[in-house]
């Protein structure tokens, strides 16, 4: 234990030094007491303190001896032996601060009697009016911060207190958990704030404001949890649950004072309500915190810097603001500029992340920005972020610019990946893969990369989802890749809960149209889906099932309890099918007959609903044939459905928009159905006729034969009657500044491959099909289908031979 004994005063002296130390609300845990004439108080080691609070207790310590030979020495072990020398020692339970201003304040009262005048401070404490309140950063606890303000509240100004509020973010990090002494003299602080702060000039009403943002911001972050009695409790019941209150209030204080902003702080004050994701309600006239904002910044464009410039559009974009002159006059005013250099990377990304995220369309902008990033000498300066940003920005935004890819693509190979996050990695492949920008060394590099990571723990589901995606969508081929993933997923433990329906969807009908095969994985998603819950199903979007099935489909995976708790909860739990798009009616229906699974209740309901439009318009020719054949390949009989389609296609007056598969399904169907619409016959006979360079003349024949009445010609096999159709696709893009996320909804184009055209035994009974069969001495056991199967491999075997 560490003693401190001082000598010679007398003991009113000695009792006056007692009365300051018994004052400190740090002194609980320490033990003062009065020993012959001697304070005696335990202390702890001096190597414990930084080199600033030594000298600033050495400095307090002369100051109360009355010595005027005052030294500041560099060195913490000489200002240590420099206090051991003059019997002072920092008391233990104490806050190195607390003991300085305490020393202090005593020195300043003289040894005379202790006078109680306009100076005093808290609990009678004489206070300096020419003592400086020391930098927030010479502290390194909350403790020491608050034991100082509250003691000098009197004289403490603004300038102080929006310091403090600045601090409180930074010094909550250090803070240890439970019970805080001083919360009481917070809310003193906190209250004196709110007293005065509409008084504050723009600088101290802009960093309290954004102090108190970051402040929530680091309550938010803690995972280590609070008391009530803590500094984050208090913090949190007045920042927190009063966010509203206070933030209004203080966005109404500030609009009255914006004349007065210089850029910085109208800058502060819109990336303050950014970060918070909050928007004040309407302001008494009608108008915003952020009109308000806008209109006194436009005029003050030209003393902007770069990142203020980049962080007010980013701010009004991340709060949803719509203010198109605000973003025409920024973006106007930077593509004057006759250079860019004084912007930053993260100026640079920013600014197109918010342009792009805001939906504002200004091209001259982002032509000005790529080709400054062009003109580079490297781009080393820019972090797998801000590379990510700019790419994806360019992409949403619609812009082209193959030199800006290109260049970006070559800094990325030439580049260790080791320092890309999976999101950012995740990112530039949906930028290149969306903006239809070929680049394959990028492709193979970031794949190469993933295949040899230890592990794949560090992908979330959205990122390992965008990733097989856009490998497929830029029609890059890497099986290493698609194999680790799908074993990665395969591993998991935890039965695929984290990861949202679209991220299935993407990543099967990713594995299906790549060709990619990976049964586990399938199998994986099927076991997930067919446990879940009817509330967990109404998750999935109408285009995520859709895009599920087909995936299985088009797979060849064909797992008869999923189809099977797809088409109940369709025809069960859903009361209609009017949010479902054409396309995806579509691909539901061809994916149960292309996998040969039946449910003949979902059939009807789809039929029924189509049957209740108004009109098909919404249909495209690959819809309408796709549904139609899908019914005559799942044989489900539905007439009203077919005579709506026909005299639909009856009543256009042209089938230019129909190619010749849309063409070849449409009458195949009808046939193969056995239903006879003479006016639909004679509208796809006329369009084939006009069109006959468009057939070849198998297919021309077949037509012929399907439209006219007569039955039981042979036909080709049926099982590939309709190409694989390109599949609606919903992606989630994740981008941030300081992380960005983005969400949109995408379909694509629908492609077409020629019909092989079928063999129709489907027009003989079963009785017949039998017959057939025993004459060619063949098994006659099954289901229809089976027994037509059974003959026409018999006939494609006799042709072979």
């Amino acid at each position: 234990m560490w003693l401190l004994r001082r000598q010679g005063h007398s003991m009113i002296q000695q009792q006056r030094w007692q009365n300051t130390i018994s004052r400190s609300r740090a002194l609980s845990s320490s033990s003062t007491t009065i020993c012959g004439g001697n304070i005696v108080t335990a202390v702890r080691p001096l190597s414990l303190y930084s080199t600033s609070t030594l000298q600033q207790n050495y400095y307090d310590a002369l100051s109360l001896q009355q010595t005027s030979s005052i030294q500041w020495i560099g060195g913490k072990q000489t200002i240590s032996s420099m206090l051991v020398k003059g019997n002072i020692h920092l008391h233990q339970g104490v806050s190195s601060n607390s003991i300085s201003n305490q020393l202090r304040w005593f020195g300043s009262s003289g040894y005379g009697t202790h006078h109680r005048d306009s100076n005093q401070g808290r609990d009678g404490h004489s206070t300096n009016r020419n003592y400086r309140i020391p930098n927030m950063k010479e502290f390194n606890t909350l403790d020491d911060a608050i034991e100082v303000y509250y003691n000098n509240l009197e004289i403490v100004t603004p300038r102080n207190l929006s310091s403090f509020w600045s601090a409180v973010p930074r010094l909550l990090k250090y803070q240890n958990n439970g019970v805080n002494n001083l919360v009481p003299q917070l809310e003193a602080i906190f209250l004196k704030t709110a007293d005065q702060i509409h008084s504050y000039g723009p600088q101290d009403l802009a960093t309290t404001t954004l102090g108190f943002a970051k402040t929530i911001q680091a309550l938010q972050r803690n995972k280590r949890g609070y008391s009530s009695g803590s500094y984050e409790g208090y913090l949190h019941g007045i920042l927190i649950r009063q966010r509203d209150a206070v933030f209004s209030f203080l966005a109404r204080t500030a609009v009255n004072k914006l004349n007065q902003f210089e850029p910085r702080y109208l800058k502060d004050l819109a990336y303050t309500y950014a970060i918070l994701d909050f928007m004040p309600k309407q302001l008494d006239d009608g108008s915003t915190l952020f009109n308000h904002i806008a209109e006194k910044s436009i005029p003050l464009l030209n003393k902007f810097k770069p990142q203020e410039l980049a962080n007010t559009v980013w701010a009004f974009e991340k709060v949803k603001v719509s203010h198109p002159t605000l973003y025409e006059k920024v973006g106007d005013y930077i593509v004057t500029r006759q250079q860019l250099n004084d912007f930053d990377s993260q100026a640079l990304s920013n600014i197109l992340i918010a342009y792009a995220k805001a939906g504002v369309i200004h091209p001259k902008l982002f032509e000005k920005l790529g080709d400054h990033i062009v003109s580079l000498d490297h781009l080393h300066d820019f972090s797998p972020q801000a590379l990510a940003n700019v790419v994806w920005a360019f992409e949403k935004a619609a812009v082209s610019h193959p030199d800006l890819f290109t260049r970006i693509g070559e800094h990325i190979v030439a580049s260790h990946l080791n320092k890309f996050q999976p999101q950012n990695l995740s990112n530039i492949l949906i930028a290149y893969a969306k903006a239809g920008i070929s680049h394959p060394d990028v492709f193979n590099k970031v794949a190469d990369h993933i295949v040899l990571l230890d592990n794949l723990d560090d992908y979330n589901a959205q990122s390992l989802a965008n990733i097989v995606w856009a490998f497929d969508r830029a029609n890059v081929h890497h099986h290493e890749l698609y194999g680790r993933v799908g074993d990665h997923i395969v591993a998991l433990d935890d039965h695929l809960n984290k990861f949202q329906p679209q991220n299935l969807s993407n990543i099967l009908i990713a594995y299906a149209k790549a060709e990619v095969s990976h049964p586990g994985l399938f199998d994986k998603v099927a076991d997930h889906i067919v446990t879940l819950t009817r509330q967990q199903l109404n998750d999935f979007k109408p285009q995520e099932l859709s895009n599920i099935l087909n995936a299985y489909a088009k797979a060849g995976v064909i797992r008869q309890d999923l189809f099977t708790r797809i088409g109940d909860h369709i025809v069960i739990t859903l009361n209609h099918v009017s949010d479902f798009k054409p396309q995806e009616l579509s691909n539901i229906i061809y994916a149960y007959a292309k996998a040969k699974v039946s449910h003949p209740d979902l059939f009807n309901k789809v039929g029924d609903h189509i049957v209740m439009l108004d009109q098909l318009n919404d249909f495209k020719p690959q819809n309408l044939s796709n549904i139609v054949w899908s019914y005559a390949k799942a044989e489900v009989s539905h007439l009203d459905l077919f005579n709506k389609v026909a005299d639909h296609i009856v009543s256009l007056d042209n089938l230019d928009g129909y190619n010749e598969q849309n063409i070849s399904n449409l009458a195949w169907a009808y046939h193969k159905a056995g239903i006879i619409h003479q006016d639909l016959n004679n509208k796809l006979k006329g369009a084939a006729d006009s069109r006959k360079e468009e057939f070849n003349s198998r297919n021309l024949n077949n037509l012929y034969h399907w439209t006219s009445e007569e039955v039981g010609v042979q036909n080709q096999e049926d099982d590939e009657q309709n190409g694989d159709q390109n599949d609606s696709l919903a992606v989630v893009d994740d981008d941030n500044d300081t992380d960005i996320e983005i969400e949109e909804e995408e379909e694509e184009d629908d492609a077409s491959t020629t019909i092989p055209v079928p063999e129709d035994l489907s027009l003989l009974t079963v009785v017949q099909l039998k017959d057939r069969l025993r004459d060619l001495g063949l098994r006659v056991s099954g289901r229809k289908q089976e027994l037509i199967d059974r003959l026409n491999d018999h006939i494609q075997s006799s042709n072979r031979v």
